[in-house]
């Protein structure tokens, strides 16, 4: 039976949110994909994905104003998150405010990101949608000649990062620069904030998997919070704390479109273990060469999104292979008993441990004893409850860290 959706008739808050952080959107999309295939052109319309984040796996159309959409993983086995973004442009002999009806199939699990439409990947509304297993349909109203994106979440590309990242303050010590290049040879770029030699470095990651795009709106809202807030604590951790920021680990997968892999087929967030990946291998290469002059690897963040909101860590009691436990144990509970009295939601901890999961938190617990957070947004969250906690935890954890590092024997 299938069930119907109803989703807030009020705009999402796209645009909204990203000029809050100092962001241009993109005026134009970059053709990473391949263009409309010949069976995606119909009549009255054609189905594109010829932009960063575009896709799709096959159209056919099942009436005289309805077409159905195939959803395929870039590769198996893989967590299924079916993911779809593409473009549909009207010709000039459909009718004006035509009805159009669209049934995604996804041929991996159950559908999972909620229909949403733009005429510009500025501004974003929710469709009405109902699902049944595997499928999910929805109608929209098409204009002649007027093209319409339809996608699962906000286009949030490799250009919206890029033009968040050089509106962040640039000087001798505050940049951004090349981490190092994707297996496809695009940049991973990252900002620098060097407050001096030998002091502490906090990290940030993002986006190792493509689809996640709250939690990419999380990470601009924390990153550019941790940047320019005024407060006593977020300008004192700018004194006292290196900071590293790589908002796109995955900057392949995010242009094909990819469920949740890199161009190789590879779950990033299950090669920090193994280092297989370039993507992998350039954080821990920087990292690296941070610890071996006296810079300690202190606290890092991961940030992805999931079904709800949620933070997962590692066990305050964690102890290495050797014996070790992790330095300063108390510092996530401390952080995350604070946020939770700063925002109204709840703030939900899981902490876990699996060494051979290859996942980032668990490297950073092997190989440095440092705690790090995956910082978890819920696929539905509302963006300014995103915007609002992502705020607080930022200046609710400059304190935490700074306490933390001020605590330690010198």
């Amino acid at each position: 039976m299938d069930i119907l959706t109803t989703t807030p008739k009020r705009l999402l808050l796209c645009a909204a949110a990203l000029a809050f952080a100092g962001v241009a959107l993109p005026q134009q999309a970059s053709a990473a994909n391949s263009a409309t295939d010949e069976s995606c052109r119909f009549e009255q319309l054609s189905i594109t994905t010829d932009f960063d984040m575009g896709r799709l796996d096959g159209c056919e159309k099942t009436g005289e104003h309805a077409y159905r959409i195939h959803l395929k993983p870039e590769n198996e086995p893989i967590n299924p998150s079916p993911w779809y973004a593409f473009r549909v442009e009207p010709t000039a002999d459909l009718k004006p405010n035509q009805e159009v009806w669209f049934t995604l199939v996804s041929h991996n699990g159950p559908a999972r990101y909620q229909p949403k439409i733009s005429f510009d990947k500025h501004r974003w509304a929710p469709v009405k949608f109902a699902t049944n297993d595997n499928r999910m349909s929805f109608s929209v109203n098409l204009k002649p000649e007027r093209p319409l994106y339809i996608a699962g979440q906000e286009i949030i590309d490799e250009e919206v990062y890029r033009n968040w990242l050089t509106s962040l303050p640039q000087n001798d010590n505050q940049e951004v620069f090349t981490l190092g290049l994707s297996t496809e040879q695009r940049p991973l770029r990252a900002y620098q904030h060097y407050a001096g030699e030998g002091k502490p470095w906090f990290v940030m990651i993002g986006r190792q998997h493509p689809p996640e795009v709250t939690g990419a709106f999380a990470f601009i809202h924390f990153g550019t919070t941790v940047m320019l807030g005024k407060s006593d604590e977020l300008v004192a951790l700018r004194e006292q704390f290196n900071i590293l920021m790589v908002p796109l680990m995955n900057p392949d997968g995010v242009a094909r479109g990819n469920w949740r892999h890199t161009s190789t087929g590879v779950d990033l967030n299950r090669d920090w273990r193994n280092l297989a990946e370039p993507e992998s291998q350039h954080l821990h290469a920087f990292m690296q060469e941070k610890e071996a002059a006296g810079e300690e690897v202190f606290f890092a963040l991961d940030f992805h999104s999931t079904h709800y909101n949620i933070y997962y860590t590692m066990p305050a009691d964690y102890q290495l292979a050797d014996g070790r436990g992790l330095e300063h144990p108390q510092l996530v509970k401390n952080w995350l008993a604070e946020l939770s009295e700063a925002i109204a939601w709840e703030v939900k901890e899981k902490p876990g441990h699996n060494p051979e999961s290859g996942v980032f938190k668990q490297y950073m617990a092997d190989t440095y004893a440092r705690h790090s957070v995956t910082y978890e947004v819920g696929d539905t969250t509302d963006r300014r409850e995103i915007q609002t906690t992502a705020v607080e935890a930022a200046r609710t954890l400059a304190q935490t860290l700074l306490d933390a590092k001020n605590s330690a024997p010198q």
